[in-house]
């Protein structure tokens, strides 16, 4: 398999490190969802993000985590 793609929990650490603050895993699917991180599905199920799109992806502090949810208390 090519570097070119990594997993979710590989995106996970990448954009945590980069963004100098915990991402959650859901926060990455969004941005797959948004178009921000290509992404490449195989049979079985298993999903590999493309590597170029994460290390150009940071997140603004306050987004991107679990604990974070804006409107609530």
């Amino acid at each position: 398999m090519s570097n070119n793609w990594i997993t979710t929990v590989e995106a996970v650490t990448m954009i945590s490190k980069n963004s100098h603050h915990p991402v959650s895993p859901h926060h990455v699917q969004t941005l797959v969802n948004r178009g921000k991180i290509g992404m490449r599905s195989f049979e079985g199920g298993t999903k590999l993000l493309k590597r170029s799109d994460v290390e150009a992806t940071r997140v603004a502090v306050g987004t991107g985590n679990a604990h974070y949810r804006a409107g609530t208390s």
